[in-house]
């Protein structure tokens, strides 16, 4: 009977091993490389969705056919790249705090904050003045000026909520400001609460998110009413804390088929949010689908995150490629800038390219203009990325790096190897 109980307790051992690969906690740095792919691969999502046209553009109309509707959803569905991002956030954050708190029992809040400011509002609110010099150009109406007073106090998606989108490309901020009013919460709960206390205001707070949802439904709200407003986005906070909590410290160990399907899972349920059920629409002005439509809609948006990250966390890093770590590591300023290269690339080169004299080209070379005006647009953004991480981001993050109790990313060593 011992030597069968022993042989028992093997067994379930061995099994839990094969599930998770247990991390010793560092009292002095975490830092996942895989996460910074996963940064890029948020970016790269958001990219696309800005930058693919529309089905309903006359100039490509005719290369869709029959596929216009999933087209469509492919696009939109790339638009979950945000709700990747937020959920990528809110798992790093309290991972790095909970990690703080073990190493020095507590939480110190002020340096929390002090480490936010020095990481996100020099690049943010850089972006916020080169979003008030571009109401002077062409094409960008000057009404769009006292909207971006707002996105100086972190107001943006409020404005964006009640007011709807505007022509500008610092409109992108938005999502900034979502962080910093759930940067507002994180910490406090996390120093204050317990565990199991810290479960249930994530659950409370999914619930919270999905009443919002129902009650857009109901009074068929606007699009840009739902997806500019932070209670419903928090819902992606909340889920990438939850899964910090069970993970507990451990990465994920799977085989390389089951990371490849819990993407492709992750992939298909943003794609049927956004074909089966309208949850993200072409149109911001277009109405939504129905209250359940949008609970399930924004549902898959969050649990796809989720997936995404369990997919990817505890790869090797020998298997991560350089370029996509550095790429992934200047992600802030991909994605700050990537809507100010959209408009250089447009109005310079698209626009002049696909029009001549008022004479539309001929159909045969507009899909070859718009892929290489993707790639224009992309390499710009990475140029401007760069040159923003290393002479405008890097000293602030140098000096975030002091104070520092658990490590977090390499500062100043950002480069393709």
């Amino acid at each position: 009977m011992f030597m069968q109980t022993k042989s028992m307790n093997a067994i379930v051992e061995r099994s839990h091993n094969d599930a998770t690969a247990v991390v010793k906690p560092s009292s002095t740095r975490y830092y996942r490389p895989e996460l910074d792919v996963v940064r890029f691969l948020a970016f790269l999502l958001v990219f696309v969705y800005h930058t693919l046209p529309s089905s309903r553009d006359p100039r490509v109309v005719h290369f869709l056919g029959m596929f216009a509707l999933e087209y469509d959803a492919f696009s939109n569905a790339c638009g979950f790249g945000l709700s990747l991002f937020f959920t990528l956030s809110a798992f790093l954050i309290c991972e790095l705090l909970l990690r703080e708190r073990q190493a020095s029992g507590t939480v110190a809040v002020e340096k929390f904050y002090i480490r936010r400011i020095l990481r996100i509002w020099p690049l943010y609110y850089f972006g916020v003045m080169l979003g008030v010099a571009a109401t002077l150009l062409p094409g960008i109406p000057h009404s769009s000026l006292a909207k971006m007073g707002w996105f100086a106090i972190f107001m943006g998606a409020w404005v964006c909520a009640t007011q709807g989108g505007f022509t500008n490309p610092a409109i992108v901020l938005w999502s900034v400001s979502v962080e910093e009013q759930f940067y507002l919460i994180a910490p406090w709960m996390i120093k204050y609460t317990s565990r199991r206390t810290l479960s249930a205001f994530c659950v409370a707070l999914v619930v919270f998110s999905c009443c919002w949802l129902f009650y857009f439904g109901r009074v068929k709200a606007f699009h840009y009413v739902i997806w500019f407003n932070s209670f419903v986005q928090f819902e992606c906070f909340a889920v990438g804390i939850l899964l910090c909590l069970a993970l507990n410290g451990r990465l994920p160990k799977f085989a390389a088929w089951q990371r490849i399907a819990l993407l492709l899972l992750a992939i298909l349920g943003w794609f049927y949010a956004c074909y089966g059920l309208h949850a993200i629409p072409t149109d911001y002005l277009a109405q939504n689908p129905g209250s359940w439509s949008l609970i399930c809609g924004y549902g898959f948006g969050a649990l796809g995150s989720v997936l995404v990250l369990v997919a990817v966390l505890g790869v090797r890093s020998s298997l991560l490629p350089a370029w996509a770590i550095y790429l992934g590591r200047i992600s802030f300023g991909l994605y700050v800038f990537h809507a100010f290269a959209i408009y250089l690339t447009n109005s310079l080169v698209l626009d002049k390219v696909t029009q001549y004299k008022g004479i539309t080209i001929v159909r045969s070379l507009e899909g070859p203009i718009y892929l290489f005006n993707m790639a224009l647009t992309l390499g710009l953004t990475i140029l401007m990325a760069a040159l923003s991480y290393r002479y405008l981001e890097t000293p602030f993050l140098k000096m975030k790096s002091r104070i520092a109790v658990i490590e977090s990313e390499p500062v100043g060593t950002a480069s393709i190897k």
